[in-house]
């Protein structure tokens, strides 16, 4: 229940705040999938929201993300969005611009606030 409340109360946050602020962050069409406990789900073609810790603390007014960390963020409808933390090397430093995100070589992968495993694909070619 918490997770439910905590991930409503940060997809409205964050909504308004996306919507209606130009901070450093980068949106890309992605192909995404996390890891099950027999293999991966299925691939899903969404927008994710790429943002620093800092960034997404500022959006969020907490201290909740780690703030030189990078996060992507997959918003799936009303009140519901995951948080991903990226474990892939980005060379974003204090902001998150599209030039960095883009220079990705491999797919990024990180986890989510449950500790799913996730993949995100930029390219046209996704495994």
């Amino acid at each position: 229940m918490k997770v439910k409340l905590l991930t409503a109360l940060l997809t409205f946050i964050l909504s308004i705040t996306f919507w209606s602020n130009a901070e450093a962050k980068c949106r890309r069409v992605a192909t995404v999938k996390y890891q099950q406990q027999y293999g991966w789900s299925k691939k899903y073609t969404v927008e994710v929201t790429f943002m620093t810790g800092m960034e997404l603390n500022q959006a969020t007014n907490s201290y909740d993300y780690s703030s030189y960390s990078v996060y992507a963020i997959i918003f799936w409808g009303e009140g519901q969005a995951t948080v991903i933390k990226l474990k892939s090397y980005l060379l974003c430093g204090y902001e998150v611009t599209c030039d960095c995100i883009d220079n990705s070589i491999y797919d990024l992968q990180g986890y989510d606030q449950d500790g799913d495993k996730w993949n995100i694909c930029l390219s046209d070619y996704c495994y």
